[in-house]
């Protein structure tokens, strides 16, 4: 049987469509906005609640839990705090997080143990419920690079979430082994900063870099990556990475540059925003995060496809209990009031970040998704309240979150009891 929500306030993606409309999804798509229920839909009368593509967050590490980045620093790898089995449990709690926080999809941007790819496996098999996800390779960097402890005599047999490599031959065949094993991001440290110093800024050679995007892309591949510095923002878009994290050093030419050739930027200023608040940050850092700020309006308004997303981890679990980037229900909501908060960029258009954009990075082009259209997936969201008016509302999921579709099922539903009814032309609306 049909779905028909009726007495919607529709965000679409980009805008709040005007007026109260009528969705109607019939499997796992959107067959119709603005009409009639057919005869014997289901109906849901939402009441001028707003329904909304489901979120989805593009900068997601669902191995990262309870660990903290002084393990890395000790020489302790990340993704070798426990065995493989308990790193993808830790995935399948937080994929339920995120579906819990209204967001049913992810970007991945790194893992360990082929976590992602695994995880999208058992998910698409009916093993395990999660949302929709684009898997990611580990981190792939070269020797001695900011990733590399310097405890050498301490590395691992196998692989956690940072793997080494060098030279072109290196970097093409890797990123074939990753892709063949499920991966369909590349993940490059490709300079320092963003919360890792270090006296070189290039963890990477041009050459290296070049191979690897010119290996995914054969292979049908994305690439991102982890870059700060100006220089090598620039040769990362000149050579065609597709998803740039942090881009601390973004300024116009970059903004133009990524605008010629489509590339995503993630800015993930939650991350120094709370090292900054913990007293862990320095000028250089708050100057960077100052900028990012300053910047985010000049890149909207010249059409770069930014996108939401942070680590979300366990990185502060040992300085405070309340862990404010820990995967935790409502969490990951906190960035669409943040950003619509800049002077400059409005509710809508950040939504479209975590929306429109993100479907974007998450499908490449493969289906439609991220918005409320005739012949779009349905993964949506019904909310409580109005995220245009005030986009907070993303971060009270408990309170306000009512409804998660994911592929047109429910995989949650607290609707009022009383909101649903069968529908019959003759007779109009009747309960069910």
């Amino acid at each position: 049987m049909a779905t028909t929500f009726i007495n919607a306030r529709v965000f679409d993606g980009t805008a709040l469509l005007p007026d109260l409309q009528t969705v109607t999804l019939d499997g796992n798509r959107i067959t119709s906005l603005g009409t009639e229920p057919a005869t014997g839909n289901d109906v849901i009368n939402l009441d001028g609640m707003t329904l909304m593509p489901g979120l989805i967050t593009c900068h997601f590490h669902p191995d990262f839990y309870k660990f903290t980045l002084a393990q890395g620093m000790a020489g302790d790898p990340l993704g070798k705090e426990f065995p493989p089995g308990v790193m993808m449990a830790m995935a399948i709690r937080n994929g339920r997080v995120l579906l819990e926080s209204g967001f049913t999809g992810y970007v991945g941007a790194s893992c360990s143990n082929d976590v992602d790819a695994q995880y999208k496996i058992a998910i698409t098999e009916g093993i395990v419920e999660g949302p929709r996800l684009r898997a990611c390779s580990p981190h792939i960097g070269t020797t001695g690079d900011l990733n590399d402890s310097k405890k050498w005599w301490r590395r691992q047999e196998t692989p956690g979430t940072d793997v080494f490599f060098d030279g072109p031959l290196e970097m093409r065949k890797i990123v074939r082994e990753y892709t063949r094993r499920g991966a369909q991001t590349i993940k490059i440290f490709a300079s320092q900063g963003h919360g890792f110093p270090n006296c070189v800024s290039r963890n990477m050679d041009r050459d290296e870099i070049e191979a690897i995007v010119n290996a995914a892309h054969g292979r049908g591949a994305k690439v991102r990556a982890h870059v700060s510095d100006k220089a090598m923002i620039m040769e990362c878009i000149e050579l065609g990475v597709d998803i740039l994290d942090h881009g601390d050093e973004i300024d116009a030419e970059a903004i133009d540059a990524m605008v010629e050739k489509g590339t995503f930027w993630v800015p993930s200023l939650i991350y120094p925003k709370c090292l900054l608040q913990l007293g862990w940050g320095d000028a250089e850092m708050q100057r960077l995060y100052d900028h990012v700020r300053d910047v985010l309006p000049a890149a909207q308004k010249a059409g770069v496809r930014m996108l939401v997303g942070d680590d979300y981890s366990g990185v502060f679990r040992e300085v405070i209990e309340d862990d404010p980037l820990d995967h935790q229900v409502g969490n990951y909501g906190r960035e669409f009031g943040y950003y619509a908060a800049v002077p400059g960029l409005s509710a809508e258009q950040v939504l479209a970040w975590g929306t429109k954009n993100a479907a974007e990075a998450l499908l490449d082009g493969e289906d439609t998704l991220g918005v409320v259209a005739t012949g779009a997936l349905a993964d949506l969201i019904v909310v409580d309240g109005d995220p245009v008016a005030d986009p907070t509302v993303l971060a009270r999921p408990q309170e306000a979150l009512k409804a998660v579709i994911r592929d047109g099922t429910f995989v949650l539903d607290d609707l009022p009891p009383g909101s649903r009814h069968t529908y019959q032309p003759q007779q109009g609306i009747r309960a069910a």
